[in-house]
């Protein structure tokens, strides 16, 4: 099943801390078949912290969603994450936003993600993958929707792009785009 993620990261060496989830997800057979580049962002709810390092994921596994979720939070658990202040700074932050099959809904977990309609640190990764995917179209339109109509929402948020994603020699980068 494909799932798009989103990473987030702004404590400690954030960029390490992306390479690193990323890596115990393909060690939990969650296999990545494409990636955003990186992006900063400033925070969004919580402001008295650093800005975030972003990006998203297009991922394939067998898992059902509610399995996935505990996936995402054992590598948030062993990575080091502690809750301090809600929406506050963080080592890594894994969050599902699409489901290839539409979605879901249990106590713990939305899909489509919440919050992510709201959150250009969300919508920018997310189409650097899907506009160029055969999956998530729905979703493609309905964000560039938002962008277009939707600018007060994001009203004190910023975002750059600041370069293509690299781990252990592969390149994930504009090149292949």
């Amino acid at each position: 099943m494909k799932y798009l993620l989103s990473l987030g990261s702004n404590t400690g060496d954030s960029m390490e801390n992306l390479k690193t989830a990323i890596s115990r997800l393909e060690e939990r057979s969650i296999f990545v078949e494409d990636c955003s580049s990186v992006y900063a962002s400033t925070p969004v709810d919580y402001l008295d912290q650093r800005d975030f390092l972003n990006m998203s994921l297009l991922v394939e596994t067998s898992l059902e969603p509610q399995a996935l979720l505990e996936k995402l939070k054992e590598i948030e658990r062993v990575m080091g994450r502690v809750k301090t202040v809600e929406k506050g700074p963080r080592n890594i932050d894994l969050d599902i936003i699409f489901w290839e099959n539409g979605s879901f809904d249990s106590p713990d977990l939305s899909i489509p993600h919440k919050e992510a309609e709201n959150r250009l640190f969300v919508i920018f990764p997310t189409l650097e993958i899907i506009d160029t995917s055969d999956y998530f179209g729905r979703e493609k339109s309905a964000f560039h929707s938002i962008l277009e109509n939707g600018q007060s929402r994001f009203v004190g948020q910023k975002i750059e792009k600041l370069c293509p994603f690299k781990i252990e020699g592969e390149d994930y980068g504009w090149e292949n785009r």
